[in-house]
């Protein structure tokens, strides 16, 4: 897939799961294979890492979330990260605003494991809440702003807050709506000088298609001749892969980029 080819891919990512372009025929209840939040207003699907979450908080095992979890995994690995992620497009984005790039080590990677271990699966059935969703960036910027923004604008006006839902929205905001804020600036901020921080070392969903990122149906291998290696071209790789070893693991967002000379 071509640079060009992959814009058109993540803008098509965005509506898919941000408009509602069935009207009321929703798919609310099938897990998505990107990170976004079904609190949005917009949102279609559901964010299988809080729908984990939830599941365990009730003390059930979510098998049905993790069986598409492992069907979208063997079927195409972290493929969608790359392609379909409204979070991870507008990380991409924000990476084009400068030519500084911060290269961070591979180990770096493994974050996103610990952050799935912790804030996933070991605080919520523990504290009764759905962790990760309660600090998650792209949360904050699908749901939470619009959110509040919308509140803000119907305070605003005496006849929309007649039942005083809005006043209880605001009323609601406190240090930690802001911490979370802060969480999703700084993500943003860093997304301008290292590239994709929170796919590669944060992100829970990114971590479970990654475990089977190398023996997914979808592989990076470019066309080689028999008995010949695979030729990569990392240079520009979003997520700073340098060793051909490392294409196709947990890594790697198989943005198949390093089928081309750049």
């Amino acid at each position: 897939m071509g640079k060009i080819k992959r814009i058109w891919w993540q803008i098509f990512g965005v509506l898919l799961f941000n408009f509602p372009f069935l009207g009321h025929l929703s798919f609310a209840w099938l897990p998505v294979p990107v990170l976004n939040c079904y609190s949005c207003p917009l949102a279609q699907g559901a964010c299988p890492v809080g729908t984990i979450q939830h599941f365990l908080v009730i003390g059930a095992i979510p098998l049905f979330t993790l069986g598409f979890i492992g069907l979208y995994s063997l079927v195409a690995g972290r493929f969608y990260c790359s392609h379909l992620c409204p979070f991870g497009f507008l990380q991409d984005l924000l990476g084009k605003l400068s030519r500084f790039n911060i290269r961070l080590p591979g180990i770096a990677g493994y974050g996103k494991y610990i952050v799935l271990l912790i804030m996933v699966i070991i605080l919520p059935p523990l504290i009764k809440e759905p962790f990760f969703c309660t600090l998650c960036p792209a949360g904050s910027l699908e749901a939470g702003i619009p959110i509040v923004t919308d509140a803000w604008i119907e305070s605003k006006s005496a006849q929309a807050d007649m039942f005083g839902s809005a006043s209880s929205i605001l009323g609601m905001i406190g240090w930690w709506f802001w911490f979370k804020i802060g969480i999703l600036v700084s993500i943003l901020a860093l997304s301008a000088v290292i590239r994709r921080p929170f796919c590669r070392v944060f992100c829970p969903l990114g971590a479970l298609l990654g475990i089977f990122n190398r023996i997914s149906l979808l592989v990076n291998h470019p066309g080689a001749k028999d008995g010949e290696r695979p030729q990569y071209f990392l240079k520009t790789c979003p997520v700073h892969i340098t060793n051909p070893k490392d294409v196709d693991s947990h890594n790697c967002i198989k943005c198949r980029e390093c089928y081309h000379k750049q």
